[in-house]
């Protein structure tokens, strides 16, 4: 990191920004002040002076470098380099559950003891209990948490926690989740796209029982805020699409209330993203109190089409892809609209409070419904 610093405010920037400055005339990036605490944006750069220029609160910050020390920037930091070596990184993991962590999980997703047939996901010792499909979630992304909150890929060093966001999810169900096991997970990252504003990671896991038996297959896609602009491929032939919903009415629309304690609920499965829990590190983001998991949102919407289409039938579900479109605040309402077209149903969740649009592009699809 560069420590830079006038007479009345200081900032860091690192070294791969500044090489990415010097590359290009006029980039934007990211800078993070000391004393203000503000995200400011690089205001121009003289290539041939080599000099810096940003703006912090109207304030202009002017930088001279000597040009051996760009030269140097430039040789030894690659951004598109250190990125793309996170193409095929590998790692593996087991994760275990039992049927009190899958309640505790239900709960966390807005099961309540005031639907009808609640005691299949609330009571261990209910015939038909089971565990709700969404949990397929939860041992899948433990790692994927690990290696962006902590900057644990090539290029993501003394990453921000505030700067990873989820941009969409896919996943597929190849048997019910077991009401309790010991499962292994086997993650890759496929691919990485540069998307100006940011870079987007796909990883891949894999989910198998004891007896090598695959479970699940996920795909999260990953945004990391501030790490675009170099110069990589902006879409991917690995990423799983998304699909506009009709162009008619919805068939059925379900409305469910957030808890103000949905956040700090849910996290207890293993979402620990400070963005959702610590109101300083969503501030930092631009939010003015933690949101709520988009995982969490997803599987609200999940519950909805399931009751609708399947009668809660866990074993009809198949697969699941949608794009998180903007956040939810615990408290708020999460209305999910529906289309069914033959053995997918295609769903669209909106605040009703706002009426903004949380997920979008989003379907489910079943093995077969009535």
């Amino acid at each position: 990191m560069v420590k830079i610093q006038n007479s009345t405010h200081s900032m860091m920037i690192t070294v791969r920004q500044l090489c990415r400055l010097s590359q290009k005339k006029s980039l934007c990036c990211t800078v993070r002040l000391y004393d203000p605490g503000n995200v400011v944006r690089h205001h121009h750069w003289n290539k041939g002076q080599n000099q810096l220029v940003l703006n912090a609160n109207g304030t202009n910050f002017h930088f001279y470098f000597k040009k051996a020390a760009c030269r140097q920037y430039n040789k030894d930091v690659g951004t598109k380099a250190d990125l793309v070596k996170a193409i095929g990184y590998r790692c593996e993991w087991r994760h275990n559950y039992t049927a009190h962590d899958a309640i505790l999980y239900a709960l966390g997703v807005g099961v309540s003891t005031t639907q009808s047939d609640y005691l299949k996901f609330l009571f261990e010792k209910d015939d038909n209990f089971c565990v709700l499909p969404s949990y397929g979630f939860i041992p899948a992304q433990k790692e994927v948490l690990l290696l962006t909150l902590e900057g644990r890929l090539p290029g993501l060093a003394n990453l921000d926690p505030a700067k990873v966001l989820h941009g969409e999810q896919y996943m597929e169900v190849f048997r019910p989740m077991p009401r309790a096991a010991t499962l292994r997970n086997e993650c890759v990252v496929v691919d990485v796209m540069d998307k100006r504003s940011g870079a987007l990671f796909l990883f891949d896991v894999h989910t198998y029982d004891n007896k090598d038996t695959l479970i699940t297959y996920n795909q999260f896609s990953i945004f990391i805020v501030g790490a675009g602009g170099f110069a990589g491929k902006k879409t991917s032939n690995h990423e799983k699409p998304t699909m506009k919903p009709p162009a008619r009415p919805a068939e059925y629309s379900v409305s469910q209330a957030t808890s103000i304690d949905q956040a700090a609920l849910y996290r207890l499965s293993g979402d620990y993203n400070p963005l959702h829990f610590n109101p300083t590190v969503a501030a930092r983001v631009g939010f003015s109190k933690p949101i709520l998991h988009g995982l969490c949102t997803l599987a609200y919407g999940i519950r909805h089409v399931l009751q609708q289409y399947a009668n809660n039938d866990v074993a009809k579900f198949k697969a699941v892809k949608v794009r998180f479109s903007k956040p939810v605040y615990p408290g708020q309402t999460i209305k999910t609209n529906m289309w069914r077209d033959g053995n997918r149903v295609h769903f669209q969740c909106e605040v009703t409070e706002t009426k903004d649009v949380v997920i979008s592009g989003a379907y489910v699809d079943f093995h077969h419904i009535d």
